[in-house]
């Protein structure tokens, strides 16, 4: 990615069109992502970055969206790993961000600062390891035993902040099922062959039954303790 001088520079190049510096060319956004510019169409149609047509029929993106997706990539280029975690991430943020309103996400917002930042560093590692596991194309038995922690850990945060399981469950399922959208559209992005990609997928898929094994263990790891206090205080 091109980064924030490269955003900058692109800026410059739009000068002289009306409002030129929110707006960029399909071109610009392409090459300061890394992505094809039918990707930056195809965001625009979706909603997830703002857009306009010029008068004569040319696409506009919105450059506060572009500049927010780089600065979420950590303002640098990347590439394998790297590069997929980075057009994941910021994915994943996107989408997570058009539910802020839903029960599920008012509940995540009524738990205390520490337990929302842990829970973001483990969104954050979660979506990284996904990102390792398109990469490489290895098998998820690869990844398993980190993902099966993170689950514990996203068990643990969440059961001291008093959710129940079910709860619990249906939390890390709407996580769930933005980054399976964002696994199949970050493995296109990044130009895996599509043999590859559906193996990545798949992987993935995988990975997230390991990781919610992982809560469900840890939950059920407390269940003793659980009762043995729900009958100290119903004697």
């Amino acid at each position: 990615m091109g980064g924030l001088r490269g955003f900058r520079e692109e800026q410059e190049m739009s000068e002289g069109e009306p409002h030129s510096p929110a707006w960029l060319t399909l071109g610009a956004a392409s090459r300061l992502l890394g992505v094809s510019e039918s990707t930056i169409r195809r965001w625009a149609d979706s909603g997830e970055i703002r857009s306009f047509r010029t008068a004569g029929g040319h696409r506009r993106v919105a450059a506060d969206d572009i500049r927010a997706i780089v600065e979420q990539s950590g303002q640098r280029a990347a590439s394998g790993a790297d590069r997929i975690g980075s057009l994941a991430l910021a994915r994943v943020r996107r989408r997570l961000a058009r539910t802020r309103g839903t029960p599920l996400m008012a509940h995540l917002q009524s738990l205390d600062e520490e337990s929302k930042e842990r829970l973001r560093l483990l969104g954050r590692q979660l979506v990284d390891l996904f990102a390792r596991c398109i990469a490489s194309g290895a098998r998820h038995e690869r990844y398993a035993e980190d993902a099966r922690a993170i689950g514990r850990e996203y068990g643990r945060v969440l059961a001291q902040a008093g959710v129940g399981i079910g709860t619990a469950v249906s939390i890390f399922n709407r996580l769930r099922r933005s980054l399976e959208e964002t696994a199949s559209q970050t493995a296109t992005e990044a130009h895996l062959p599509a043999e590859r990609a559906v193996e990545a997928i798949e992987h993935v898929l995988e990975l997230a039954d390991v990781v919610l094994e992982g809560m469900a263990d840890l939950y059920e790891s407390l269940m003793p303790v659980q009762a043995g206090s729900a009958r100290s205080r119903n004697p």
